[in-house]
């Protein structure tokens, strides 16, 4: 059921992609990246048993973001990408703070239907603080190391694929290390993040597909 589910996530996550750039372009890349980002960031505290695999879903959204750095960096000036990318460290900062104030509504007793998040946040704190900047650091070592690599050589699928194999490791590894730390023992955490990593690289895979089809047409000066 749970690999149903990761497949269905996979394929919204590109779907709104899509969606947002037909229908707004470049500033439907901003919405789509922002979007991306807040999912992932939920997701995070979500880890899931896939392929007989610990799995941390917000990969499949955060792997999404990346595509979106690489439509962005083809199709548009490299310059901006500073700016968008504060423009989703401070969506991940608000995220973060209004999950904080949340913790401390607590439903009373008489009440059947509200969820009471403040043991899941709490159990859970460290992702809230490294969360951003983790995130942050890893979207902007992918867009430099990608336009370095196109540099180098001008395949794009080369490029993608030697990015995610790069950043990604750094970015699991470290993420789970951390985040994690007091948690769950170091070695586990640490398989959290190659098991991870592993289904990134598939996911990847689908992304480059659906990357390439949209980057048909000529760079934007």
């Amino acid at each position: 059921m749970e690999e149903i589910i990761t497949i269905i996530l996979i394929m919204l996550t590109l779907l709104t992609i899509f969606c947002l750039y037909k229908i707004l372009n470049k500033r439907g890349l901003y919405f789509a990246l922002v979007m991306m980002d807040l999912i992932s960031f939920v997701l995070s505290f979500k880890i899931s048993y896939i392929f007989k695999m610990n799995i941390n879903l917000g990969i499949i959204p955060l792997i999404a973001s990346f595509s979106i750095l690489y439509i962005f960096l083809t199709k548009y000036s490299a310059k901006e990408i500073k700016s968008l990318l504060l423009i989703t460290l401070y969506a991940n900062i608000t995220a973060a703070l209004l999950l904080v104030v949340m913790n401390f509504f607590i439903p009373a007793i008489t009440e059947t239907i509200s969820i009471n998040m403040q043991g899941t946040f709490e159990y859970n704190y460290k992702i809230l603080i490294v969360y951003p900047i983790i995130v942050l650091l890893s979207q902007l070592a992918t867009a430099k190391l990608y336009v370095l690599l196109k540099e180098i050589q001008d395949n794009n699928t080369i490029s993608i694929a030697l990015t995610y194999i790069i950043t990604g490791l750094l970015y699991t590894l470290v993420m789970y290390a951390i985040a994690y730390i007091d948690i769950m023992e170091l070695k586990f955490s640490l398989f959290l993040g190659i098991s991870t990593y592993i289904l990134g690289l598939v996911i990847t895979g689908i992304n480059i597909l659906f990357v390439n089809l949209l980057n048909n047409k000529k760079v934007i000066k």
